[in-house]
C-alpha cells in the first residue's frame, strides 16, 4: 500500500499544499510548531476519519475557514483509488474515486494507516484511558467494522449516564441491557485482537532484547475478568451493574463496562509499569508496535502506511536503529516527523525523501 499523492487545504495551520511522497521514508523536518505533526494527522484522518490527537472537527479547520480538505491517491495491489475527505464543523463528507459513498464501510480499508506517537511510549505508566485508546485504534486498524461497535457503545453509555444524572430509575434496566449487549461485542473484539498479537509480540520482544523475559497482554475488566465466551462476560457485567446501582446514581456515571477496562502489560508475570526499567518499557512498546504492523501485514496481505511522530527524540540510538531496520525490511511506506533529521539512524539514503516544513508549508 502506497500513498502516491497528497493534497491538504486549510487543515489546521497547513496552507494549500499538493505533493508527491516517496515510496519509502518521508521525513518532515523543521522547528517545533511548524505543522509537521499536522501533516501526519491529516494522513491519519484520511484513512480513519478520526484524529489520533482526539481533536474535534472544528479543531481540524484553519482559523476563519469554513472547511478543510484532505485528498490522496492510494495504490493498493496495483489499483489506484482517489480518496477525498471534506471536514466541516458539523461533520465529514467522504468521496472515493470522486463518487459519494452509500455506506461508510466503502471508505474504510482504502488506506490502512498506523500511527506511532510519543503518547504510546508513555502509556505504560499512564492512565488506563491511554491504553484503551491505543487498543481501540489497533483493533480498528485490523477490523474497520469495529468502529460501528465502538460508536454504538458510546451512544448507549451517554444515554445511560444521562438517566443516572437525572435520578430517574424507570428505564434503567432497558439501558443496562443495551449496554451489556453492546459492551460484550466491544470486549470480544478487543480480546480477539489481543489473542492474535500474543505470539508476534513475544517474537519481536525476543529479537529486540535477546530473549529477555516472557511478555503478556492481559485484559482487565471491572466485571472481574474478560472472556470471549458468549454469555459469560454479559452475565458478569450485568451483575456488576446491579451491584453498583446506588453508587452509580450518586456519581451520575456508569461504573462498569469497556469504558472502564484496562490493558495490563506484563513482563515475567509482573506489571511493567511497576517493575520494569525505562529501557525495558520502551523495548516492550517498540515490540508491540512492530507486532501490530506485522499482524496487519498478514491480515491484509500488505503492510500499512506508518506514521512516526517525533520518534527520534523518544527512542535511543539502538532502538531507533532496530525500528528503522525492521521498517526497511518490510519495504513499507513511512512518514516521519523530526526536529533533528541528522539523528535518524538511516540505512540506504536513497530510500529517504526529505521535506522541510516551515510555517504550515512544505518546502519542496
Amino acid at each position: 500500500m502506497i500513498v502516491k499523492k497528497l493534497l491538504f487545504s486549510s487543515f489546521r495551520n497547513l496552507f494549500k499544499t499538493e505533493f508527491t511522497p516517496g515510496e519509502r521514508f518521508n521525513v518532515f523536518h523543521g522547528n517545533n510548531g511548524q505543522g509537521k505533526t499536522n501533516i501526519l494527522e491529516a494522513i491519519y484522518v484520511l484513512g480513519t476519519m478520526k484524529s489520533f490527537r482526539h481533536a474535534k472537527n472544528k479543531d481540524l479547520i484553519r482559523w476563519n475557514e469554513p472547511f478543510s480538505l484532505v485528498k490522496g491517491v492510494v495504490e493498493k495491489e496495483g489499483v489506484e483509488r482517489e480518496i477525498t475527505l471534506l471536514i466541516e464543523k458539523e461533520g465529514k463528507k467522504a468521496r472515493v474515486d470522486r463518487k459519494s459513498l452509500e455506506r461508510l464501510s466503502d471508505f474504510f480499508g482504502c488506506l490502512n494507516v498506523v500511527v506511532f506517537s510519543p503518547e504510546e511510549l508513555t502509556m505504560v505508566k499512564g492512565t488506563p484511558d491511554l491504553r484503551r485508546r491505543y487498543l481501540d485504534r489497533a483493533v480498528f486498524a485490523a477490523e474497520p467494522g469495529y468502529l460501528a461497535y465502538h460508536h454504538d457503545y458510546a451512544k448507549i453509555l451517554k444515554n445511560r449516564n444521562a438517566l443516572l444524572r437525572s435520578g430517574a430509575r424507570e428505564g434503567l434496566d432497558v439501558w443496562s441491557d443495551k449496554l451489556v449487549e453492546s459492551g460484550a461485542r466491544v470486549v470480544r473484539k478487543r480480546t480477539s485482537w489481543l489473542g492474535g498479537m500474543t505470539e508476534l509480540l513475544q517474537e519481536f520482544h525476543d529479537n529486540i532484547t535477546g530473549r529477555n523475559g516472557k511478555i503478556e497482554l492481559s485484559y482487565r475488566s471491572i466485571p472481574g475478568g474478560a472472556t470471549a465466551v458468549p454469555g459469560e462476560y454479559e452475565e458478569r457485567l450485568r451483575l456488576a451493574l446491579a451491584r453498583m446501582t446506588e453508587e452509580e446514581f450518586r456519581r451520575g456515571t456508569t461504573q462498569a463496562g469497556p469504558h472502564r477496562d484496562d490493558l495490563e502489560l506484563l513482563l515475567d508475570g509482573r506489571p511493567i509499569k511497576q517493575y520494569a526499567s525505562q529501557g525495558e518499557q520502551r523495548s516492550f512498546i517498540l515490540a508491540l508496535k512492530m507486532a501490530e504492523i506485522e499482524y496487519l501485514h498478514r491480515l491484509h496481505g500488505n503492510p500499512p502506511v506508518l506514521l512516526l511522530d517525533d520518534m527520534t527524540s523518544e527512542l535511543d540510538g539502538e532502538r531507533n536503529r532496530n525500528l528503522l531496520h525492521f521498517l526497511e525490511e518490510k519495504k513499507m511506506q513511512v512518514f516521519i516527523t523530526t526536529t533533528t533529521p541528522d539523528n535518524l539512524q538511516r540505512g540506504d539514503s536513497k530510500n529517504y525523501t526529505m521535506f522541510p516544513v516551515e510555517n504550515g508549508k512544505i518546502i519542496h
